[in-house]
C-alpha cells in the first residue's frame, strides 16, 4: 500500500517574521498583570550551522541568523540575488532556534514552533500556496507545534511535537507545494533528509527510511526505492542521524558511528569505496559527539573538540592541506574546541567554542565567508559582517 498523504487545511494566515508571540497575561483580583518575560533558550549546537549545496546559514546564541555563499534564488534571505563572500544578517528574523539548508532553499524554525522558508521553490519546497521563489523569509502556512526541521535537495520536512511527520516539495514521484502529513509513520523522534529521500528515528529506537534508494541509502538491504517507510537493518541505540547526497550516518549512544549508502569516494569511512545497502562501522572513531554529511564527504566531532573528515577531497574539503581523498577518518588540521559542524557540497564548516567559524574546501560562491573566491584545503576563519573582523556567534563550552 502506498504512502497516504493528507493535505493541510489552510486558513488565512498572517505572515509574521517576529518569532516570539505576544506577551502572556494572567489575571489577579480582576487586574491584568504581565507575566514575567523569560529569555528563550539558546539554539542547540547541532541546530546552529547548516550548509548544503553552495550556501551556509548560522545562528548566534541570541537566535539571529547569518548567511553567506550562493544567492541566485535569494536563499540568503535578501533580494540582491548576488553571492555573498562575507556573512550577512538575515533581516526581520529573531528568536530562531534551528536552521536548515536545501540545495537552494533555506528553512528556519522559530521558538514559537512555526517554520519560515525562502529561496528556490521550483518543486514547492518552500511550502507556500504557489511555486514562486521568495527572496525573503515567509511563514509556512498551516504548520505549528514543530519540534525540528530538515531540508533535502528539493524537499522539506517538519517533525511536530506529537511525533507526526509533514513533508512538502518533491516527494518521490509526487510533488506538493503545501505540507502534507505522512500517515505511514508516527511516533517519530528525529528526521533528516537527503536527495529525494528521508530518514526517521522513532521513539522505540528503530530507524525508518523512504524515497530514492539507488545506492542503498534506505539501509534495508536493497537498492529498490520505496514510497513507504522501510526499516533500516541492524541498527539500535541510535542517538542522531545525518544525510549526504546518497549516504547516511548514525551516531550511536556509545559514541561510535555507522554508515550506509553511496561510497564511491569513501564517504562511509569503512576503509573501502564500495557502496552498501546496510549499516557498516566507520573505522577508528570513538567518543563522537556530533556528525555531519556533505554531498560526498563526512565529518565527526569528537569529545575533546577535534574534528575528523573523510570522503571526497577534490576541493580540499577534508582540511588536510592536500586534495587526497580518504576512505577512513582523518584529522582536520588546526581545529580544536569545535562545538558544531556542517558539511556542504565540496566544503565543510565548524563553529569553535569561542564563537568563531572556520571553513575549508570549495569557495566558488563565497561559501568559506573569507571575502575571497579561492578554495582552501586548510581551515580559514569567516570574517564578520563588516568584512574585516572575525564572525563571532557566541562562546559556549566544548562538548
Amino acid at each position: 500500500m502506498g504512502t497516504v498523504w493528507r493535505r493541510v487545511a489552510i486558513a488565512t494566515v498572517a505572515v509574521g517574521l517576529a518569532a516570539c508571540g505576544g506577551q502572556d497575561v494572567v489575571g489577579t483580583n480582576s487586574k491584568m498583570q504581565a507575566a514575567p518575560m523569560q529569555a528563550p533558550p539558546a539554539p542547540d549546537n547541532d541546530s546552529r550551522l547548516s550548509g548544503n549545496y553552495q550556501h551556509t546559514v548560522a545562528l548566534d546564541l541570541d537566535g539571529r541568523m547569518f548567511a553567506w555563499g550562493q544567492n541566485n534564488f535569494g536563499q540568503l534571505g535578501n533580494a540582491s540575488g548576488i553571492d555573498q563572500t562575507t556573512p550577512t544578517l538575515v533581516q526581520g528574523l529573531s528568536g530562531i532556534r534551528a536552521v536548515q539548508t536545501g540545495e537552494s532553499h533555506t528553512l528556519a524554525l522559530a521558538n514559537d514552533g512555526s517554520v519560515l522558508s525562502w529561496g528556490n521553490n521550483n518543486y514547492g519546497q518552500l511550502g507556500l500556496s504557489s511555486v514562486s521563489i521568495s527572496r525573503s523569509p515567509v511563514r509556512v502556512p498551516g504548520l505549528d507545534s514543530v519540534k525540528s526541521i530538515a531540508s533535502g535537495q528539493y524537499h522539506s520536512t517538519a517533525l511536530k511535537i506529537d511525533g507526526s511527520v509533514w513533508g512538502w516539495g518533491k516527494l518521490g514521484s509526487k510533488m506538493s507545494n503545501l505540507p502534507v502529513l505522512n500517515t505511514a509513520i508516527s511516533n517519530v523522534k528525529m528526521i533528516v533528509a537527503g536527495a529525494d529521500y528521508t530518514i526517521a528515528l522513532k521513539n522505540d529506537g528503530t530507524v525508518w527510511a523512504w524515497g530514492s534508494n539507488s545506492y542503498g541509502q534506505l539501509g534495508n538491504g536493497t537498492t529498490v526505492s520505496s514510497a513507504t517507510p522501510v526499516m533500516v537493518q541492524g541498527l539500535s541505540q541510535v542517538k542522531s542521524l545525518v544525510t549526504g547526497y546518497a549516504h547516511v550516518m548514525a551516531l550511536l549512544n556509545n559514541g561510535t558511528v555507522q554508515a550506509w549508502g553511496k561510497n564511491v569516494y569513501g564517504q562511509l569511512g569503512n576503509g573501502n569505496n564500495v557502496s552498501v545497502s546496510h549499516p557498516v562501522n566507520v573505522q577508528g572513531l570513538s567518543n563522537v559527539k556530533a556528525i555531519s554529511a556533505g554531498a560526498f564527504n563526512s565529518m565527526a566531532l569528537v569529545g575533546h573538540g577535534s574534528v575528523f573528515a573523510w570522503g571526497d577531497n577534490y576541493y580540499g574539503q577534508l582540511g588536510t592541506a592536500n586534495r587526497v581523498s580518504r576512505n577512513v577518518p582523518t584529522a582536520v588540521l588546526s581545529i580544536t574546541n569545535a562545538v558544531s559542524i556542517s558539511s556542504g557540497n565540496g566544503y565543510n564548516s565548524v563553529i569553535l567554542s569561542d564563537g568563531r567559524v572556520f571553513s575549508f574546501g570549495r569557495n566558488t560562491n563565497g561559501q568559506l565567508a573569507n571575502h575571497t573566491y579561492s578554495n582552501s584545503n586548510v581551515p580559514v576563519p569567516a570574517v564578520g559582517v563588516d568584512g574585516v573582523s572575525f564572525l563571532n556567534l557566541g562562546s559556549v563550552p566544548t562538548r
